[in-house]
């Protein structure tokens, strides 16, 4: 009798558990009431920094936090990366060095801050914010 008990006990812990983690998630998002979704940081730079830019003038954007939007055209299946397209180019957001994931946004329209940087000639952006 006291063995069924303690597995009802430790059932329920379970479940309890599991139904804390799955609304906790393992991203950090927010919603904001105008009904876009946000992950990370709050966005502030005001000023938008397109994709040709970056490639022309790396230098100029390298290591200082920076505003992008576009369009996601391809995601990492677990929402770590993603590329973004702008009407001047396309360019490799990984948002995973800041802990953070997005569902599935391919063909949406998508705000990102974060902070180019050049790894082996490859410049890419290290996402802190992304709002949707």
């Amino acid at each position: 009798m006291r063995k069924t008990k303690n597995i009802r006990l430790i059932a329920a812990l379970l479940i309890i558990l599991l139904v804390v983690l799955g609304v906790s998630g393992c991203s950090s998002s927010i919603s904001s009431s105008d009904n876009s979704e946000r992950y990370g940081v709050n966005i502030t730079e005001k000023k938008v920094v397109n994709v040709k830019d970056i490639y022309t003038n790396p230098n100029e954007y390298l290591n200082q936090t920076i505003r992008l939007e576009g369009e996601i055209v391809r995601e990492c299946g677990s929402g770590c990366w993603f590329f973004l397209e702008d009407k001047t180019g396309t360019i490799y957001v990984d948002i995973n060095p800041s802990g953070l994931s997005i569902p599935p946004k391919v063909g949406k329209k998508v705000v990102v801050e974060g902070v180019p940087e050049n790894k082996n000639g490859r410049i890419s952006i290290v996402g802190k914010g992304v709002e949707f």
